[in-house]
């Protein structure tokens, strides 16, 4: 067996329009000691772009498959599930995982990473291994891109009967595993033995109402039509446009790693009872602290826990109808405040145009002021005018009455009356 340093886990992951959740369920893997493989089949959003985040550094390779053809008649996920058999037998690696993009796998062991858990698989003699399908569902539709998704949906419900098994995880071997002829859930190749204790598959198909909308009706249904035969991807054959993806919390169970761990550890004994390929590993996680074997007192213990937990939902659920109604409420404030500020922001037009005509007006009236006094100052200079010609007026006024003065004094003088015939005389000598 490889040493501890040296012993390599990889995921092969094929991915289609994954981009909300790509980079997280990589940098998963990663931390879990796995590292990743990518196959994108034809995306059409940033998927790869995302993924490339992680290239070098845990990421082997991004590869390109071709978008599958419509009228082929071999099922697009055959096509992936024999790219995935090609790379298992050529990718030098010592585990495999066919691991989808919207998917988290977890050790049964607390405080174990993927990675070591699967070495200690290896180590029992074991070459494969089973998963406990858990499938989380939308409770509401504010997820966002770059959102953890395993916050943003605590609550799941068990796989259905058409996805058990999920044997996702073997061992590399001298032959070539068949993948296809189990649509991927049940590697076939000679003297499998399956580890009795099934490890955790998180799964989140659907991140919300519109998510749901697009991959279902415009991505999968169409894109894996040829499949119908087989059986495979029929999940969501019984969902119709118009259908709500969204789920009440009250119908699914909230997400308790300790209480999933023990049913899946009491579930193995029960399956296998005294049988000797049990490993050790198995009863003692099932015992847990008790030390005495007693998995009756454990069974009553997770009845216990269920009980808790059950009555903890209930009251989720009543605050998640509180919050609820508070969300419906702090919506109407919004559409409120939206409206007011639509208001606001149409006064506030108003009130700049009004202040663009003011200040027109202020220029106007600023130079009806200028032209004033420029009017002001023609004025005074015309008054200035008129008082020094009314001036003159009344100095040749004044003249001539001194000179009428003058000449009635002469008039009335002896020497005119007197001089009177010579000027006659002078007169009429003139006009001769």
């Amino acid at each position: 067996m490889p040493s501890s340093r040296d012993f390599t886990v990889m995921a092969l992951i094929a991915a289609y329009n994954e981009a909300d959740i790509i980079a997280l369920v990589i940098g998963d893997l990663v931390e879990e000691g796995v590292s990743v493989y990518l196959l994108d089949h034809g995306s059409t959003d940033a998927t790869v772009q995302e993924a490339e985040r992680h290239l070098g550094r845990g990421l082997v390779r991004i590869e390109s498959l071709p978008a599958p053809d419509q009228g082929s008649r071999v099922p697009a996920w055959e096509q992936v599930l024999r790219r995935k058999e090609e790379l298992a037998a050529s990718l030098d690696a010592d585990w495999f995982i066919h691991h989808d993009a919207d998917e988290f796998r977890e050790s049964p062991w607390p405080g174990l990473r993927l990675r070591e858990a699967i070495q200690r698989v290896d180590a029992q003699g074991y070459d494969a291994i089973d998963f406990e399908l858990l499938n989380f569902r939308p409770t509401h539709d504010s997820f966002r891109a770059g959102t953890d998704v395993r916050e943003a949906f605590p609550y799941y419900e068990p796989g259905e009967a058409f996805d058990r098994p999920q044997i996702r995880c073997w061992k590399k071997g001298p032959q070539r595993v068949d993948l296809v002829t189990f649509g991927g859930h049940k590697p076939l190749f000679p003297g499998r033995r399956v580890f009795p204790l099934r490890f955790l598959l998180r799964h989140y198909p659907i991140r919300g109402q519109s998510h749901g909308e697009r991959k279902v009706f415009r991505e999968r249904k169409t894109r894996f039509a040829a499949e119908r035969a087989q059986q495979w991807h029929i999940q969501y054959d019984r969902l119709k446009e118009g259908d709500s993806f969204l789920r009440d919390p009250a119908t699914l169970t909230r997400y308790d790693p300790v209480a999933v761990r023990l049913r899946i550890a009491l579930e193995a004994l029960d399956h296998d009872g005294a049988a000797t390929d049990v490993p050790a590993e198995v009863e003692s996680h099932a015992e847990g602290s008790a030390g005495d074997g007693d998995v009756a007192r454990l069974r009553e213990r997770l009845d216990e826990l269920e009980r808790v937990s059950e009555r903890f939902q209930r009251e989720l659920h009543a605050r998640n109808l509180e919050v609820l109604a508070l969300d419906q409420r702090l919506d109407e404030r919004s559409r409120e405040a939206a409206s007011l500020h639509g208001r606001l922001d149409e006064q506030m037009r108003e009130a700049a145009r009004l202040h663009g005509e003011l200040d027109a007006r202020h220029h106007e009236a600023a130079g009806l002021r200028l032209e004033v006094a420029e009017r002001s100052r023609e004025r005074d200079e015309a008054l200035a005018a008129v008082r020094g010609l009314q001036a003159q007026v009344e100095d040749f006024q004044a003249t001539l009455a001194d000179t009428q003065r003058r000449l009635l004094d002469v008039l009335a003088s002896r020497t005119w009356r007197w001089s009177g015939p010579l000027r006659t005389a002078a007169g009429w000598l003139g006009r001769r």
